[in-house]
């Protein structure tokens, strides 16, 4: 009898050692789960102090990579990258144009554009060209090589509006008498950009005399250059121009066409770095005349700019001042954001 009780009495025990096993196993399972559910809902859930802001906008160069995910958010706080989702599906980088992109941040779906744009023009390197007398030439001839970022074959012409000393337009195609010129080559592409005119020279015969100029009417190209940054040269076979021409629409040109080639190219670039709270972008641009070191003819002109940020805020910051030289080539003054 006393057997009998002592195998129930055990028996009873393990049935309840067994129960309080289950029971907190269950428990634990459930606090392990309870606390993967409070990770997976705070990554995917906003922050009470989250901040996100929308661009419209993200500007990049044709052929470029997709650009950086954050670059979408005109303010973006208290969230983590690895949540925001950015779909490029339908962007075209190869192809200029305006594309949708849809961005999803903690379940919430935002809406933006990526504008593919073609900034750049071509990169020309010319080269010296000879005919027989009586023979043609085109703008093509003087082309050593000519590439586009675009891929696209570069359109290369005779410059059109290059002048003589006296202001006088020089048609380049139309030289036929015997001797040696300098003609100007521009290369541009489809989205309208171009390069400054590039002089190459053309000899016709066999009689290595230049035609033009057999004077310097207003002086020659030289000008003081540790005191400026010539950004266009306007000299003609070396000879200054007529000083009365430093206001010539025509002449003053491709000064205007280099910076708001510039201009261009630098909003692109501001626009791949992520600054925050940015309302508008302030350009400030200067032209001015160059004359030879005689003071009696016009060399070319300094083209100068400044870029400054206005913020949400109201308050302004200069982040960039700068010439531009003949290469094309920014030498700063002011270059807060390294830029190229």
């Amino acid at each position: 009898m006393a057997r009998k009780f002592f195998n129930q009495r055990v028996k009873g025990s393990s049935n309840k050692s067994m129960i309080a096993y289950i029971i907190v196993g269950a428990c634990i399972i459930l606090i392990f789960v309870a606390v993967i559910m409070v990770v997976i809902f705070s990554n995917s859930s906003p922050q009470e102090d989250s901040i996100i802001e929308i661009r419209d906008v993200v500007t990049v160069e044709i052929n470029s990579e997709v650009p950086d995910k954050t670059l979408f958010f005109a303010e973006l706080q208290n969230v983590s990258e690895d949540d925001i989702n950015v779909s490029f599906t339908d962007v075209d980088l190869t192809k200029v144009g305006e594309y949708p992109v849809e961005i999803e941040v903690y379940g919430e779906t935002y809406e933006s554009k990526v504008a593919v744009v073609d900034t750049e023009a071509p990169v020309l390197t010319v080269r010296n060209y000879n005919i027989d007398t009586g023979g043609s030439y085109s703008a093509d001839d003087f082309v050593e090589s000519c590439t586009d970022n675009s891929g696209e074959e570069c359109i290369v012409e005779f410059y059109s509006l290059g002048m003589d000393q006296a202001g006088n337009t020089i048609d380049f195609s139309s030289f036929v008498a015997e001797g040696i010129y300098s003609v100007q080559i521009i290369a541009s592409d489809s989205s309208g950009n171009s390069t400054s005119p590039i002089t190459a020279q053309l000899t016709i015969g066999d009689s290595g005399e230049t035609q033009q100029p057999t004077y310097c009417n207003f002086g020659n190209s030289e000008y003081d250059s540790n005191t400026y940054i010539l950004g266009v040269n306007v000299t003609q076979n070396g000879c200054a121009l007529d000083l009365n021409l430093y206001y010539n629409e025509q002449v003053t040109a491709p000064a205007y066409d280099l910076i708001n080639s510039d201009t261009e190219r630098i909003k692109k670039e501001i626009s791949k770095i992520n600054i925050s709270n940015v309302k508008q972008l302030h350009f400030d641009r200067e032209i001015n005349p160059v004359l030879n070191t005689a003071g009696t003819g016009l060399v070319g002109y300094t083209v100068h700019q400044t870029l400054t940020i206005e913020y949400n805020d109201g308050s302004t910051e200069l982040v960039a001042d700068y010439y531009i030289n003949t290469d094309g080539n920014r030498v700063y003054s002011v270059n807060k954001f390294n830029l190229a």
